[in-house]
């Protein structure tokens, strides 16, 4: 398993306002990337200790992002999140506590429960998981105290289906069903917050494998049932992130990055990190130098690496106090072109909030555009680049970008940087969906029934991702397991590539234990 905050100080009343209109114009043109604090920050007031009192002293930080893989099925899966939480070894359903800033737990009624469910996240919250292929979102940062957990626990109220026309709109929706809305996530071991430490979790919820296609009759029905890979702190499974806010507290190595309308730091602001990698432009795109002569109180937009209890700034975009900042937007769709020379296409999808979905642009690809993939290589040769690239390009729209789109306007885009992710490209994916009959090693035969045949696929686990998915009471709990926890007579659900051998090599196995429903 893989072991894997946004803000300045103003003193003229009239700037304030100034930049605080401008900020909420900027937030909303790109308000599906925008860092919202607003509601997320819980300080717990209460700590979470196991049986064998694995609990320390003081308080951490978590950093908690969503993100998503690709699919051709949907246009849109759009998730209400209600909460995330954390729990320790020894919780149970009888054990239902939440611990948060409005229920410090000291009511009078000790129960004497050795572990509480530690809420880190909790605001009816509907996400598009399909808008976040090419990068992370950052859902919320907040402090805890120090100790060991072992569980992640997501309240899900509502999983809906998207389809759309050609115009853009939504064409039908349809909603999956729930086999229950509280989802237990037990990663491979326990993860700890230690005092005054700051620990970054990713949240990959695979759409594409988290939606169940029944067919039943002439009618299709859809069943969500979640398949999330927990990443905590390893850098390399942790994708780039879009933060932007004010600059306070500047160092040669760094800064806070908080709330446009903060004047000093406070515990919602983010540590950003600076480096000899790290480039600055500002409005127009022009390189700063030296880098680090930007100053307090800038307003900026990042490109951060997440990872080892840090958000380290790749590129900076510094805004300034004029309107040429509302020409400044981000752009996410899908590759049309490779690059060709110093441009290539792009079509925008209906999560751009500055464009209709749909819009043709040319991304400009200037002496300072740096392009990387969704975890953060950079790509200088500016090849990697292809028809079908899922894209995320932030620049400067040209001639203006209340023009693009426009009948007789061809939309151009120069750009300070672009993420591009490649993963939905050229797949030769192959899913298999049926009973293990039998197992030698890592390699197993599935029985597979094609309503009018049955076929026997022969499948080697040895480099797969395995969990086991049940339902226990009102919970849905997934659980990584190793591959001698798998059993003959088990459903599973089997996603791989097709490499023209004689058994699929298989990247992701979903299993469901003996006697329960396929999966």
């Amino acid at each position: 398993m893989h072991e894997t905050c946004s803000v300045a100080v103003f003193t003229d009343t009239h700037l304030i306002e100034q930049k605080v209109t401008y900020m909420k114009i900027f937030h909303t043109i790109k308000s599906i990337f925008a860092l919202t604090f607003a509601g997320f920050v819980v300080v717990v007031l209460a700590s979470c200790s196991s049986s064998t009192d694995s609990t320390g002293s003081g308080t951490g930080r978590v950093s908690l992002l969503l993100t998503d893989a690709p699919t051709d099925t949907f246009d849109q899966i759009n998730v209400t999140l209600e909460s995330i939480s954390f729990l320790c070894e020894d919780d149970s359903d009888d054990t239902d506590d939440e611990v948060n800033a409005l229920d410090d737990g000291l009511d009078g009624d000790d129960d004497d429960q050795s572990c509480n469910e530690v809420v880190l996240f909790e605001e009816t919250r509907v996400i598009n998981l399909l808008a976040l292929q090419s990068f992370s979102e950052l859902l919320s940062t907040t402090t805890i105290a120090a100790g060991e957990y072992s569980k992640i626990r997501l309240h899900v109220s509502r999983v809906e289906l998207v389809w759309l026309g050609t115009d853009g709109e939504a064409d039908r929706s349809e909603d999956a069903k729930l086999s229950s809305n509280k989802i237990d996530l037990n990663p491979r071991g326990s993860f700890n917050v230690t005092d005054g430490s700051h620990l970054i979790i990713q949240l990959d919820m695979d759409a594409e494998k988290s939606i169940l296609v029944v067919e039943a009759g002439k009618s299709t029905k859809y069943i969500f049932r979640p398949v999330v890979f927990v990443s905590i702190e390893g850098e390399e499974d942790l994708k780039l992130v879009i933060l932007d806010g004010k600059v306070l507290a500047k160092t040669d190595t760094g800064f806070q990055l908080c709330k446009v309308e903060d004047t000093e730091v406070n515990e919602e602001c983010s540590a950003i990190s600076t480096s000899a990698n790290t480039v600055v432009q500002d409005a127009l795109l022009n390189i700063v130098e030296p880098p680090e002569s930007f100053e307090n109180d800038n307003i900026v937009t990042i490109l951060v690496k997440p990872g080892n209890g840090k958000f380290a700034a790749l590129h900076i975009v510094i805004t300034p106090d004029t309107r040429e900042t509302l020409n400044l937007a981000l752009f996410t769709g899908e590759a049309t072109s490779a690059v060709d020379v110093d441009h290539f296409g792009m079509k925008t999808n209906e999560d751009t909030a500055p464009v209709n979905a749909g819009t043709l642009l040319a991304v400009a690809l200037v002496d300072s555009t740096r392009i990387f993939d969704e975890y953060g290589n950079e790509d200088i040769a500016r090849d990697k680049i292809v028809d079908g690239s899922g894209i995320v390009t932030y620049g400067l729209a040209k001639p203006d970008l209340s023009t693009i789109g426009d009948v007789g306007v061809d939309g151009k885009v120069e750009a300070a940087f672009v993420v591009y992710d490649n993963d939905g490209v050229d797949e030769d994916d192959t899913k298999i969906l049926g009973i293990i009959v039998e197992i030698i090693d890592t390699v197993m035969t599935v029985e597979v029934d094609n309503g009018s045949s049955t076929t026997f696929e022969c499948v080697d686990v040895v480099d797969a991702d395995i969990f086991l998915l049940t339902i226990s009471g009102t919970k849905i709990v997934q659980e990584e397991i190793a591959a001698s926890k798998l059993q003959v007579g088990m459903s599973v659900g089997i996603y791989g590539d097709n490499e023209g051998e004689s058994c699929l090599s298989a990247d992701v196995v979903l299993a469901t234990e003996i006697a329960t429903t396929t999966i």
